[in-house]
């Protein structure tokens, strides 16, 4: 995923957003559109995402001689509206959980046989594959976790909760996500809630917004791009920060192995990766082919390795469970149900606006 995407927090507005602006400026276009069988095309993320991907890719283009035609866009509001614009143009895409919600709700998805990708079933971990939100349309991947990261040689203290980034020595020392359903999430978490059940629950409701005001009270900066959370690490202007593990590993690869990434004992947010095929595609079987040959177990663990974010892969190697956000078992981290926070994240992006 593009880390530095506005819309990987989930809490853009997609009826102002479609209605206010085009899509095509954020799309990349790699070769020409068409019908012809040698090719199929694939919407992505762009950037590290995209790469890795196009490297799998590749390998199966060469064995079967059909090309991979790679788009890319900044989000999944994009992704909707570019095959919402241009239908039938894409067989295959990346979106979140967040985006499959939205894919759903405007009829945009294929229904998937699992029987013909094989290798899925296979050597994907089943926890991970029966994801509440997969429901017969969907192939999980990965997914990305948002913890937080922790200057070591600043901090002597042992960071294992989200209660533990409230102390009083990260007074003007914290960074924060600027993204109201991560923070609303992470802040659920941190009381031993379910973000899922705030929208029913007026009470619950000023609880988590109590506890996002303390959290904020030692904040000195909200970021909006990865990068910026890595830059007040890297810069010491952050003791701590939200940040991804993957990003966070990309650091320590850079030589600043004292910023370590710590997954709170309570959970973290988690953003997801996953295969869909848009119902306009006429290129399923071929797909499916493509999709099989991704999943197959060494190319799912090099993208991995790629990426920098795991993918639950059954006997899982070394190089996976050595990875930040890795977890084994999917129930330690918090999944939004989309069609029950949806409806609300304006109001509570409102109420984020208030705190900050």
């Amino acid at each position: 995923m593009r880390e530095d995407s506005t819309n990987t927090g989930r809490c853009v507005n997609r009826r102002s957003f479609l209605a206010t602006t085009g899509v095509a400026t954020t799309i990349g276009l790699a070769g020409c559109l068409g019908g012809d069988d040698d090719y199929i095309r694939y919407l992505g993320w762009g950037g590290n995402t995209q790469d890795s991907a196009a490297e799998i890719f590749e390998q199966w283009s060469e064995e079967s001689g059909v090309e991979v035609r790679h788009e890319s866009a900044g989000g999944d509001v994009e992704f909707i509206s570019y095959l919402q614009q241009n239908e039938g143009e894409v067989d295959l895409f990346l979106p979140s959980s967040y985006g499959i919600h939205l894919a759903r709700q405007e009829d945009l998805l294929a229904d998937v046989d699992y029987g013909e990708v094989p290798n899925y079933e296979e050597n994907m971990m089943e926890d991970w594959q029966d994801m509440p939100y997969i429901d017969g349309d969907a192939f999980f991947r990965d997914a990305l976790t948002q913890g937080y990261s922790v200057n070591t040689e600043d901090v002597d203290q042992e960071m294992a909760t989200w209660d533990d980034i409230k102390d009083d020595q990260f007074d003007e020392s914290l960074a924060l996500r600027d993204d109201a359903a991560s923070r609303f999430t992470n802040a659920a978490l941190s009381i031993g809630e379910d973000v899922n059940q705030i929208p029913d629950d007026d009470g619950l409701f000023d609880d988590v917004v109590a506890e996002i005001e303390e959290q904020h009270e030692n904040a000195f900066s909200l970021w909006g791009a990865g990068a910026e959370a890595m830059q007040y690490l890297r810069e010491e202007n952050a003791m701590v920060s939200e940040a991804w593990g993957g990003r966070t590993r990309a650091l320590q690869q850079d030589g600043y192995e004292h910023i370590e990434y710590v997954i709170p004992d309570e959970g973290a947010a988690t953003i997801t990766e996953d295969y869909a095929i848009p119902a306009a595609s006429e290129k399923k079987e071929t797909v499916y082919e493509l999709l099989d040959f991704a999943y197959e177990r060494d190319n799912l663990v090099d993208i991995s390795d790629m990426l920098g974010y795991p993918v639950p892969v059954v006997d899982t190697p070394d190089v996976i469970t050595d990875l930040p956000d890795y977890v084994s078992d999917p129930d330690d981290l918090a999944w939004v149900d989309w069609s029950v926070v949806d409806p609300v994240i304006d109001d509570w992006q409102e109420t984020f606006d208030e705190i900050k």
